[in-house]
């Protein structure tokens, strides 16, 4: 199992749809010792975003993208209507602005152990924020996952593992987000491990802030990631674990690094080719295999 070292927990109060923005830090050390305790399962959707079943009050069989990308908990605006939950305005950052949001508090939330009660989530219309969340009611992020002592993502066998206090409240949270450190031709940069995400995204200001003679291959490409738009390239010299390599990342205009420090950008687990990652918030450790 391979594992990155100094994934650490940064403070940052930001709301990260489906990768997009996110911060903590963690140690890591390898392990083939797999995650023991209650696990459901999860269809995995667009070939990276994992989806589970949930409960929020009565209402049964709610869909959850799990995001450790997201500082915040969210719900789609048409459950809360459902619900009748009453609500106040607000805003948050999202990957490059602030964006209006509303906050709600929901009587208890469950995700397979995992329970909540009298939780302060997010309310929006998720389809404006992320096509890829058009089929799901919510977003669990880590204001929720961190409750549990550690939970693993199983991608060959399709379940998430659990590990909770007895009654499966929590016994402490994370205030930020998880950031592991990666390095481009020779400086580092600081990336939210990001379960939204399919691959790799860096903040072109900042990446050329340090290297301003950055080596580019080929031919650079634009792409659109649902309102966002990056340029796809492949940049050598990307050392993530062991030997450099020439990687594919997006590059996008981040915020300044005083609105969101110590986040340079997102990784993917699927950057990490790992077909398990576990989050151990008890130690503070990264594992995948």
């Amino acid at each position: 199992m391979s594992a990155i070292r100094q994934l650490s927990l940064l403070t940052c109060s930001i709301f990260l749809v489906l990768g997009i923005i996110s911060s903590s830090r963690l140690y890591a050390q390898d392990s083939n010792k797999p995650t023991v305790g209650p696990t459901i399962p999860f269809e995995l959707d667009s070939g990276f975003l994992v989806v589970v079943n949930g409960q929020i009050g009565n209402l049964d069989d709610l869909k959850f993208i799990l995001d450790t990308g997201t500082t915040h908990s969210v719900i789609d605006r048409k459950v809360a209507d459902r619900l009748r939950l009453r609500r106040r305005p607000g805003e948050v950052m999202n990957v490059d602005r602030l964006i209006p949001v509303e906050w709600a508090d929901i009587p208890e939330l469950r995700v397979g152990p995992m329970r909540a009660e009298g939780f302060r989530i997010m309310v929006v219309k998720l389809t404006e924020y992320s096509e890829v969340a058009e089929n799901a009611d919510g977003i669990i992020g880590l204001d929720l996952l961190s409750r549990s002592k550690k939970f693993t993502i199983d991608y060959d066998r399709r379940i998430v593992s659990f590990q909770v206090t007895e009654d499966g409240t929590a016994n402490h949270s994370l205030s930020g987000c998880l950031v592991v450190p990666i390095v481009v031709q020779g400086f580092p940069m600081y990336l939210a491990v990001d379960t939204g995400l399919q691959g790799i995204l860096l903040y072109e200001n900042r990446l050329r802030k340090r290297l301003p003679k950055l080596r580019i291959e080929g031919v650079s490409t634009k792409v659109a990631m649902g309102r966002i738009r990056a340029t796809q390239v492949r940049l050598p010299g990307v050392r993530i674990v062991g030997a450099e390599t020439v990687t594919t990342v997006l590059l996008i205009d981040g915020p300044n690094e005083e609105a969101l420090p110590g986040v340079d950008g997102y990784l993917g687990p699927a950057s990490l080719h790992a077909k398990r990652i576990e989050f151990d918030f008890d130690a503070g450790i990264l594992r995948w295999q």
